[in-house]
């Protein structure tokens, strides 16, 4: 529309001219001056509104998937100019927002004073993501023309944390477990040490009831306790390069990720440390209240760009852990070095693949699956006992 405006401005202007030039009508062409005169000022100052700006962009640190964002931009004008509304567009890159995210609320740039927008979109995509373009869209007083400026702010750096997505398995019951107590009913290891307290859920004894909790929550809330033995578990994910496969929002990586997340949460809960030892290290033993924040934190950077077979981590961290450990292995992609590995740690510690299908999430894979009917007969003669995944439906 505002194209269109402009265009019968300029059209008129021009046919003045020529029937001034026709009739020798000087009104005419003062009048077609009149026109121009007004779309020269108009594009001046639509130029002029969306340049000398000055802008911050406010994000939070991290997010989940799918939950709502709010990015705050604010923006200055460096010159003592008077300008019409603007609007902002942030170039977040598309695979966080599948789309790209809309204009912001317009706002009028004033000079040494702040002016605040915003917009909000749901991040679609595990990751950490960096971004640091945006367009400012001007337009002038009457709306006929407009102008885009791309500035480059500082660099914006936001992680995407995994949701825990459920999934039943069967745990170890060997290297002294101790936690069928623990499993079996929702007060982790009542009569023990408490360790926090949480929301109450069905089944739940009134007995642990945490009234003061329950009278500033508005809601009724329950000691949690620590489990009467400390197991230990570690997870090792497949994070060689080009073994993420998956060409939408999720890829088996981002299975893998919010599987494990969910294991981490039930396991934490019953007092099991949990660790990571191809991410971290000096990770602490016990309870510890923030641990699944941090274990989603260590899923959502988590990329597959290593060079080593996942094999070769496995083995790095078997060398090491202590005798009897359990150690969880996530893989998709057939890796020939796997079973070998497992092989020769088998009478040491327990071993449970967890076997993903890259065909759910890459129709075009044409590789080797780890899900494959031979690749999991190959772990099963090492004396592993895999466990197909299922596949995540969003």
């Amino acid at each position: 529309m505002r194209r269109i405006a402009y265009t019968a401005l300029a059209t008129a202007a021009l046919f003045l001219s020529l029937m001034a030039i026709l009739i020798d009508a000087p009104a005419l062409f003062f009048m077609s001056f009149a026109l121009v005169a007004l779309l020269i000022a108009c594009n001046v100052q639509s130029y002029l509104s969306a340049r000398a700006l000055k802008i911050e962009r406010i994000v939070p640190k991290s997010v989940r998937v799918n939950e709502l964002v709010t990015i705050e931009l604010v923006i200055w004008s460096l010159r003592k100019l008077k300008r019409p509304l603007v609007t902002v567009q942030d170039n977040v890159p598309l695979r966080l927002t599948r789309g790209g995210v809309g204009l912001s609320l317009p706002i009028a740039p004033a000079y040494d004073l702040p002016v605040r927008t915003m917009y909000k979109f749901q991040p679609r995509k595990r990751g950490r993501f960096s971004w640091k373009n945006i367009t400012v869209t001007a337009t002038d007083a009457l709306g006929l023309t407009t102008r885009s400026v791309k500035y480059e702010t500082e660099p914006t750096e936001i992680t995407v944390l995994p949701v825990p997505i459920p999934v039943a398995i069967e745990l170890p019951s060997s290297a002294g477990w101790g936690i069928n107590e623990a499993a079996s009913g929702q007060a982790a290891g009542a009569g023990i040490e408490p360790r926090g307290v949480r929301e109450y859920a069905s089944g739940d004894s009134l007995r642990h009831v945490h009234w003061r909790s329950s009278a500033r929550m508005g809601r009724l809330m329950v000691k949690e306790f620590q489990a009467g033995a400390h197991g230990a578990c570690s997870f090792v994910l497949q994070r060689t390069a080009g073994t993420d496969r998956g060409e939408g929002d999720v890829s088996t990586l981002d299975v893998m990720c919010g599987h494990v997340l969910f294991l981490s949460d039930q396991l934490i809960r019953m007092g099991v440390t949990v660790s990571f030892p191809t991410l971290e290290s000096n990770v602490k033993s016990g309870v510890d209240h923030d641990r699944v924040e941090a274990v989603a934190a260590l899923l959502g950077e988590i990329q597959a760009s290593s060079q080593e077979p996942i094999g070769v981590e496995l083995e790095r961290v078997l060398d090491e852990a202590e005798s009897g450990s359990v150690i969880f292995v996530c893989a998709a992609v057939d890796d020939d070095s796997l079973t070998g590995v497992i092989s020769r740690h088998r009478g040491n510690h327990t071993i449970v693949p967890l076997v993903y299908e890259p065909k759910l999430y890459d129709p075009k894979f044409t590789g080797r699956s780890m899900a494959s009917p031979e690749a999991m007969e190959r772990l099963r003669s090492v004396g592993a006992n895999p466990s197909l995944m299922p596949e995540f439906l969003q």
